[in-house]
């Protein structure tokens, strides 16, 4: 691992938790650098793997499909953010979604056990504040997620969606982005219209 990637990874992580010198190079050493391209894919829904990765360069969407065939974008993940199979790995399930890279990207991973997992949490600190902070991160994103879907319209979640994802809106085929703000691209095209003729609605 370079000099830059070392910096990258203390500049990323460092807003989880204070993570020393030996503690990195540490980490470093199980870390591998593994080049994804647009619309390949990170996991599969079905995978058993425990892969964890940060996103050194790129973007990603998480995605499952639903009894009718239809995908359910659940998230985007872009570069200094984690993509793994949290929850089923801590659950030893099956993942039941899908993480595909939607530009070329690059990831520094590791495969780790469940034993690997608990003995980074019971190792130095600094891993366990890493790990409290960053699910705590993932539950508040959830939580408001949901409550957007619940409370606000279509309208609103696209302009709170513009202000956490700025200038991926080009980036991002406007079907993935409809998906997951929970309606069809002809909504969405219908909205981005009314935004561009009239400007967004005055708060």
């Amino acid at each position: 691992m370079t000099a830059d990637i070392k910096a990258f990874l203390f500049e990323k992580l460092g807003k989880y938790a204070d993570i020393p010198d030996e503690e990195m190079d540490m980490i470093i050493t199980k870390l591998r650098s593994k080049c994804i391209d647009k619309h390949d894919f990170f996991l599969r829904a079905g995978d058993s793997t425990s892969s964890l990765a940060f996103i050194y360069s790129g973007f990603f969407r998480v995605y499952c499909i639903d009894s009718s065939g239809n995908e359910k974008t659940l998230s985007f993940r872009r570069t200094g953010q984690f993509l793994s199979g949290y929850s089923p790995f801590l659950e030893k399930k099956e993942i039941w979604y899908s993480i595909q890279a939607l530009e070329d990207s690059e990831v520094l991973y590791t495969s780790a056990s469940f034993d690997d997992y608990r003995r980074a949490e019971k190792g130095h600190p600094c891993w366990n504040e890493l790990i409290k902070n960053y699910v705590t991160k993932l539950f508040i994103e959830k939580e408001q997620r949901e409550r957007s879907l619940l409370l606000d319209d279509a309208t609103t979640r696209y302009l709170r969606f513009l202000q956490d994802y700025p200038g991926y809106e080009e980036r991002i085929p406007q079907y993935h982005i409809a998906s997951y703000l929970g309606i069809t691209a002809v909504s969405l095209s219908r909205i981005r219209a009314t935004i561009k003729k009239s400007g967004p609605p005055r708060t």
